[in-house]
């Protein structure tokens, strides 16, 4: 009786798994072809990304079986990334709110030059005319 307790159902074959593997690999070079472009920096990174989450949903429909399954299967990986896209929506909205000096100065280079190789002036400017200054501490 628990032998039968899986249903056999209509699996794969190799030729099915050689395909989503060379697709994988096609978006693979996709993206690297899409980041040495001229494109603004932020395109590039929306354009990897969007490829990121086509390569993610290929590994989850085939390989992790998604495609075979149905019904409790899949419910469960659409709420898992409900609340993964939820947390970091949070967390975004959260560092976009908050006073711009709070972020470590010189910490992101879109140039590919070390954070460490870029010295701060001898004195942080003052803010930007307009913007929020944090209430002096109690």
């Amino acid at each position: 009786m628990a032998a039968n307790a899986h249903s056999e159902g209509k699996h794969l074959g190799p030729a099915q798994y050689v395909m989503v593997w060379a697709a994988l690999m096609v978006l693979t070079g996709v993206t690297l072809a899409v980041w040495k472009t001229n494109m603004s920096f932020e395109l590039r990174v929306v354009a990897a990304l969007g490829i990121a989450t086509v390569k993610a949903a290929l590994v989850a429909l085939f390989f992790m079986h998604l495609w075979e399954h149905g019904g409790a299967t899949r419910l469960v990986l659409a709420a898992s990334m409900m609340f993964v896209v939820l947390l970091i929506g949070l967390t975004l909205a959260d560092n976009m709110t908050r006073f711009p000096y709070a972020n470590p100065p010189y910490s992101v280079t879109q140039e590919g030059i070390p954070f460490v190789d870029q010295a701060p002036p001898a004195g942080l400017p003052p803010p930007p005319k307009g913007t929020p200054r944090p209430p002096p501490p109690h």
